[in-house]
């Protein structure tokens, strides 16, 4: 399976960052991927202070990439949009089929600081069958919780995506993040980021686990060059299935997971009490 992550830049008009899009989307398409990944909150310069004209540039952006979808034969992964729910707004990433169907959507579950005020959380994660492989997709700060992709993993995720939209100062910490998530996990990790210097300075790349001696796994990473760019890899499904079933076979669940409410064991009150915690 080829997949391909897209570095945009953020621009003044929804229609600016659209056409960046259908251009890099002609150049992949060249290396035929399978599925397309975008960052998180690519349409907006500053979604949370307009997030009505985020709205309605998500709901813009969405039905172009479903044309795209159909128009290049790829599954694309909507990075973060702005979608309305409830009353509501979430980060949701879509997931467009090669038909232009919408079949299915990840909401970001982990808001990050100043989001817990004028957006709602996702509430589950979800895996997508596309073109018969398990996926399942973390935006931009849910991969900082190893419970997160871990869960993905075990509701049989065999590859896992992170839209994300990530300042240059904590550039290291994220790619850092991806390669302990991609290590522990056995699973190959795709990620796409901004490119909007001096704030956003990309790293859009690939991680996957390599077997060196004796059975020891590193994480290897691809980085796409700088600037409006794009990563094609091509991934073998099956390579780590055995690697990555011996990893969870070894799990022991009983000694950190209370028995009755099936989260990890202890109070933890004073972390909320000390900081003020009043997110989620």
């Amino acid at each position: 399976m080829r997949i391909a992550a897209i570095q945009l830049a953020l621009r003044e008009e929804p229609e600016e960052v659209i056409k960046d899009v259908e251009g890099l989307l002609n150049i992949v398409n060249k290396r035929e991927p399978d599925i397309a990944l975008l960052p998180e909150a690519w349409i907006s310069r500053d979604p949370l202070n307009n997030l009505d004209r985020a709205v309605v540039g998500s709901e813009v952006a969405l039905e172009r990439l479903r044309r795209l979808a159909v128009e290049h034969g790829v599954v694309i992964l909507g990075g973060g949009l702005y979608i309305p729910r409830e009353g509501k707004v979430s980060v949701s990433c879509p997931v467009i089929d090669t038909s232009g169907e919408i079949v299915g959507s990840q909401e970001k579950v982990h808001l990050f600081r100043g989001e817990n005020k004028v957006l709602q959380k996702g509430e589950s994660l979800k895996t997508f069958t596309v073109k018969g492989v398990e996926i399942g997709v973390l935006i931009c700060h849910d991969i900082v919780y190893p419970e997160a992709a871990r869960t993905l993993v075990l509701a049989g995720a065999q590859i896992l995506f992170n839209p994300a939209r990530i300042v240059s100062h904590g550039r290291e910490a994220w790619q850092l993040y991806l390669k302990v998530r991609s290590l522990e996990n056995r699973i190959p990790i795709y990620a796409a980021n901004i490119w909007s210097p001096p704030k956003y300075t990309g790293g859009t790349c690939a991680v996957k686990p390599v077997k060196y001696l004796d059975e020891v796994y590193l994480p290897e990473l691809i980085e796409a060059r700088q600037g409006l760019s794009a990563i094609v890899d091509e991934v073998d499904i099956e390579a780590l299935s055995g690697a990555r079933r011996e990893r969870l076979v070894g799990r022991m669940p009983h000694t950190y997971l209370d028995s009755q409410s099936g989260e990890v064991a202890g109070d933890l009150s004073w972390v909320r009490k000390e900081r003020g915690y009043t997110g989620n």
